[in-house]
């Protein structure tokens, strides 16, 4: 019985020592998948969770301490909808490729169990050997207590406050090896881009100028995204927008001072002029330089930091496990002289050395800040350039209200001609011929003076429905909350209707929030089939908040036209949004927000 707990102490002890390996490849498989290529980084995942997999199993059957596999399941395959589009959060993508490898990515970023191998292989390089080798001297209980640490690393369970901040810190760290290798590229991408810009110019291929902007643009955002999901600093994303050449009268497109019956030439000098004109494709290209020299200087503090951890403590701890085994002299004869001196005090590099590693995992998350920071400085839209995009917003804007109000209108004018005015005509023409047949046929002029009372009554009704179209009785009088409240009791659907408003809305707002509402309504009973809606109004922050929820079928899509692109045109007139969230088989809410003042 003790050789077998002294063989299996020995083998916790060097198998340990793979740790190192294992977490390096198991970063780098993280790496792989991020950088593009999810087989190979899953393969290499795969590989080293098997590895400690193995690990549990034999703590259970060595250690007596069961460990459950702690992995999330696999995401599954995405399934396209009904127009064959697959669709990743907010984006619809034609081939299930791009989706599928999103999916994989944060499947295995985001599993908390990844973190846990990952903290328990490195420290297991540390905490095995040891264990390991006093199980040799001490028997089982040493190795039930190797059992009950590794389970303590590597079962599922609710991280503890230092665990998370460890973890944090383990994951920052990670991140920020990333930013440098993403640096190092950016770096040399930008150099190779000025390179060009002069080439292109000094050769007179200038138009091909753009294809290159397209390239830092594509960097420049993967740097964006990286600075909102890893470093928590949201950067915006404004570029100025593509002119379209326009034809002029006789087909032709306008090159300079020339006429091309093609629009090739005019679009290809439209997107160099834009490249040389937009501010923001010169900022691409000063982040591209500067994220080397910058992520260095950033990371100079972790290098140093790492530099104290490994002579203070990491190294010389290996060479007192190796003299443990060999009698060798001292290697550090030929090391640098504050390294030597660090090895050769344990009593103060060691807690030098973990005071060292703390540092280094509570600087990673302030450091991944700071580079969020240094990419929102340059890459962020300036005053100027939102100043621009707001401008052409408000035409946008203002050109759809123009639109919609001259649909308005001539909608009404055609209901007046078409339905009021010809039932007045009519009504005028039977008064006359009552009038002409009340001598001699008294009968008939009476049965006419019927029908006219009915014309009259229709005439009324229609003009009561088409002054309801402009705008309700019920919202001028009683305001938004009191007539979305009587539409509901008109409907044979039930609607029930919650509101928070203490206040009127400006009257142009309540009459757009009310006919998007109406709208919406009718959606979810015509096209949704749904069997109850839900509408919330609120107002808080300034800000006029609508929701309307229904059981229907969902699948509603404002990218394909129809009412719901039409409600975005009239609340956007008023710096309005709507966000829709309407899956297969529903249920769909649609959220309605437009800022406003209460009277």
């Amino acid at each position: 019985m003790w050789m077998t707990t002294a063989r299996r102490g020995a083998a916790v002890a060097l198998l340990s020592l793979a740790g190192p390996l294992l977490f390096v490849a198991y970063a780098l498989g993280l790496c792989v998948s991020t950088l593009g290529s999810p087989w190979l980084g899953e393969r290499v995942v795969g590989w080293c969770r098997a590895a400690v997999d193995r690990a549990r199993r034999l703590a259970g059957e060595w250690c007596e301490v069961p460990i459950a596999s702690p992995y999330r399941p696999a995401p599954p395959a995405p399934q396209p909808d009904a127009e064959g589009w697959y669709r990743y959060e907010k984006t619809l993508y034609r081939t299930p490729r791009v989706p599928r490898y999103l999916l994989r990515v944060h499947w295995l970023a985001e599993d908390p169990a990844t973190g846990r191998d990952m903290s328990w292989l490195l420290l297991g390089t540390v905490v095995g050997p040891l264990l390991g080798l006093l199980a040799v001297l001490g028997g089982q209980p040493v190795l039930r207590a190797y059992g009950r640490w590794t389970r303590t690393r590597l079962a599922p369970a609710e991280p503890r406050p230092w665990q998370l901040w460890v973890n944090r810190g383990l994951r920052d760290l990670w991140r920020l090896a990333v930013l440098a290798l993403l640096a190092v590229v950016h770096t040399a991408c930008g150099v190779v881009l000025v390179v060009l810009f002069v080439l292109t110019h000094v050769l007179g291929a200038f138009l091909w100028w753009p294809w290159c902007a397209a390239l830092a643009q594509r960097l420049a955002g993967l740097g964006r995204r990286l600075a909102g999901t890893w470093s928590g600093t949201p950067v915006d994303e404004l570029y100025r927008p593509l002119v379209e050449p326009v034809p002029t009268a006789d087909g032709f497109y306008r090159v300079g001072r020339e006429l091309r019956r093609s629009p090739r030439p005019a679009l290809r000098r439209a997107r160099y002029r834009r490249a040389m004109t937009d501010p923001a494709t010169g900022r691409d290209v000063l982040w591209l330089l500067g994220d080397g020299p910058v992520t260095a200087l950033l990371l100079a503090p972790v290098v140093a930091l790492c530099w104290g951890f490994a002579w203070g403590l990491w190294i010389p701890f290996w060479v007192w496990v190796g003299r443990f085994f060999a009698d060798y002299p001292s290697p550090w004869e030929h090391v640098w002289a504050p390294a030597k001196w660090l090895a050769d005090t344990p009593l103060l590099g060691g807690p030098l050395g973990l005071l060292c590693g703390a540092a280094v995992l509570a600087l990673a998350p302030v450091l991944l800040r700071l580079h969020g920071r240094w990419t929102r400085a340059l890459l962020a839209p300036t005053e100027k350039a939102r100043l621009a995009a707001r401008v052409q917003r408000l035409a946008e804007t203002r050109a759809d209200a123009v639109d919609a109000e001259d649909a308005e209108l001539r909608r009404i004018e055609r209901d007046l001609h078409d339905g009021v005015q010809a039932r007045l005509v009519a009504l005028g023409l039977k008064l006359s011929a009552a009038e002409q047949l009340v001598e001699r046929e008294p009968e008939r002029a009476r049965e006419l003076l019927g029908e006219t009372k009915a014309d009259s009554g229709a005439a009324l009704a229609e003009l009561r429905s088409l002054v309801r179209g402009i705008r309700p009785p019920v919202l001028t009088e009683r305001g938004l909350v009191d007539a979305v409240r009587a539409v509901a009791l008109d409907l044979v659907v039930p609607v029930e209707v919650e509101a928070d408003v203490p206040g009127r809305c400006p009257s142009a707002i309540e009459a757009a929030a009310y006919f998007a509402t109406l709208e919406l309504i009718t959606n979810a009973v015509k096209h949704g089939r749904a069997e109850s809606v839900r509408v919330q109004l609120r107002h808080a922050d300034h800000v006029l908040r609508v929701v309307v929820t229904d059981d229907g079928v969902g699948g509603a899509d404002p990218e394909l036209g129809g009412g719901l692109r039409g409600i975005r045109r009239r609340i956007g007139t008023f710096d309005g949004t709507l966000e829709l969230t309407s899956p297969r088989g529903g249920p769909t809410a649609a959220m309605m927000e437009i800022p406003c003042e209460l009277s």
